[in-house]
């Protein structure tokens, strides 16, 4: 097997390396030297506005960064460290553009070119890990996020990782000017093969061992096809599953409680004698403690019916359940938002709040046909589902601050919003609570959070909530908030972490009436955002 390896991907041996000069690596090595220092003028050009944006929002890390290290100013540095990409990607353009007339001197200065850029990424590298360290330290939160361990190190790889790639890049073509045919491109001597050339035989073939021998080109280019490239083509090409709600027409009934309404008593009238000795004054009815104590007895009250039963869920009026615009075969899923900040998955991997939640739907409306497990994608991705498959409802959620959402993810936001969808916000705390009234001024300038009133149709359909939302822990008040558009809710927001009582028993402290009420209110939800769903779909179907 051995033997068969080498014949098919054979070694060149030090003699068979080609030492002739190339144009065409010279050439090359122009354009790459040129794409090299366009990577480095970026840098130099809108790394300081990001790093004072970055600044301007965190203003803690400001004031450590401009008092780092006893006098040493961080902030500084790094802005001097910007400058001199400046300085080092004016340096590679003009040894690119020289470089077109191969001469011993343009190789030189294309070299010393490759070396500033490796002093300035270094430097660059080194003064981002003693920054993001600074703030684990220091105990300062990022964009309002508390950083560990690992958080500090995927945040210093988020900001170093550009730079480690472009050193990447510049070690290659540093190696490919080490190598003979180029050198002689340049020089016009011919002779033995350099170190550039050894270096990319043993990087083609995977090393000198003859064992091990084979080619890392081929390797390389499979792992980014797969892991990179395909990935990429495909969010490119919308990859996802259009929702289908259930097939049919229903007409569900109030459960769970029923609206009393007592008759109302006659009201007696008191008749006097006018010619009467006896002088009394005409008394108010309509004040009296009588009057008082018949206006409660005439309120309307509700009553606990545990026989009562939902209806068949659904809009059209039919017996079968369903609505007019869904499919056959269909699934319904439960679909929440990565919004990349910390907890935005809360209770729903560990614990299946959100296929508990699917199974007490199924039970409560006979809709069998549930996802077998939840799902979550970013915002950005709300904007490939067909305009007749989108999800009726999505879902989010958060035990901390949320990451920050892109103006563009926004704009996907309030798209989805608009034409049909529905948010439901679920507060896992007070961070998130006040993280969310940012995204919906973000989202929705034009449109204010109002407070769902107790007898929206919200609490009434398939189970009625007398007095609105439950509050349960109540991380931002005690009443239910929405955005409101043409007359629907776009937006139902709870403060009061609705899905911690869909978590599975035991993992947190809540009463069967806790769980049976957080329950009912998400299948109202889930029911109104089916019906709107059915109505946007239909216009857009005509």
């Amino acid at each position: 097997m051995t033997g068969k390896n080498q014949s098919s991907i054979p070694a060149l041996e030090v003699d068979e390396i080609p030492t002739n000069p190339s144009p065409f690596k010279a050439r090359v090595i122009s354009v790459a030297l040129i794409m090299l220092s366009s990577l480095a003028l970026g840098a130099w050009h809108w790394g300081p506005d990001a790093f004072d944006a970055f600044l301007e929002k965190n203003a803690k890390i400001a004031i450590l960064f401009s008092d780092f290290g006893s006098g040493n100013h961080l902030t500084s540095l790094l802005k001097v460290c910007f400058q001199a990409f400046g300085v080092a990607g004016a340096l590679c353009l003009l040894g690119g553009v020289l470089s077109l007339v191969r001469i011993r001197m343009t190789y030189r200065l294309i070299g010393i070119s490759l070396i500033a850029v490796y002093l300035v990424l270094a430097t660059y590298v080194f003064l981002t890990w003693h920054g993001v360290f600074a703030i684990l330290d220091n105990e300062i939160e990022v964009d309002g996020t508390p950083l560990d361990k690992a958080t500090t190190l995927v945040f210093w790889w988020k900001v170093a990782w550009p730079a480690l790639a472009v050193a990447a890049y510049a070690a290659w073509v540093h190696v490919m000017l080490r190598s003979r045919s180029v050198y002689a491109a340049f020089s016009g001597q011919s002779g033995a093969p350099m170190k550039g050339d050894r270096v990319l035989e043993d990087i083609r073939t995977h090393g000198r061992d003859p064992r091990h021998r084979r080619s890392i080109y081929a390797s390389v280019f499979l792992h980014l096809l797969i892991i990179v490239i395909i990935p990429y083509i495909l969010s490119l090409g919308g990859c996802v599953e259009a929702y289908k709600v259930p097939q049919g027409s229903g007409n569900p009934v109030v459960a769970m409680v029923k609206m009393v309404k007592p008759k109302k008593k006659k009201k007696k009238t008191l008749t006097l004698r006018p010619n009467s000795a006896i002088i009394f004054e005409q008394p108010d009815l309509d004040n009296t403690e009588v009057d008082q104590v018949m206006e409660k007895e005439t309120q309307v009250t509700y009553e606990a019916n545990p026989s009562n039963v939902a209806g068949k869920m659904g809009k059209g009026g039919g017996t079968k359940g369903g609505w007019p615009e869904g499919m056959e075969d269909y699934k319904i899923r439960f679909i929440r938002l990565d919004h990349g900040g910390a907890g935005w998955d809360d209770g729903m991997n560990q614990t299946n709040a959100d296929i508990n939640f699917l199974r007490a739907f199924a039970q409560a409306t006979g809709f069998k046909n549930i996802a077998s497990s939840g799902e979550s994608h970013s915002i950005a991705l709300l904007a490939k589902y067909p305009d007749d498959g989108f999800p009726p409802f999505v879902y989010i959620t958060g035990n901390s601050n949320m990451g920050n959402v892109s103006s563009s993810d926004a704009k996907i936001l309030r798209e989805y919003c608009l034409k049909g969808g529905m948010l439901i916000g679920d507060a896992g705390s007070v961070r998130f609570h006040q993280s969310f009234l940012r995204l919906m001024r973000q989202v929705f300038p034009d449109k204010p959070l109002l407070d769902v009133a107790d007898d929206d149709m919200l609490y009434q359909l398939p189970y009625g909530f007398p007095d609105g939302a439950p509050a349960f822990w109540a991380h931002g008040g005690r009443r239910a908030l929405g955005v409101k558009h043409e007359g629907r809710w776009c937006v139902f927001y709870h403060p009061g972490d609705m899905n911690d009582a869909w978590k599975s028993q035991g993992y947190t402290d809540v009463t069967p009436e806790m769980r049976d009420a957080a329950m009912n209110l998400g299948i109202n939800l889930v029911y109104y955002s089916f019906n709107q769903w059915n109505d946007a779909v239909q216009k857009q179907r005509k």
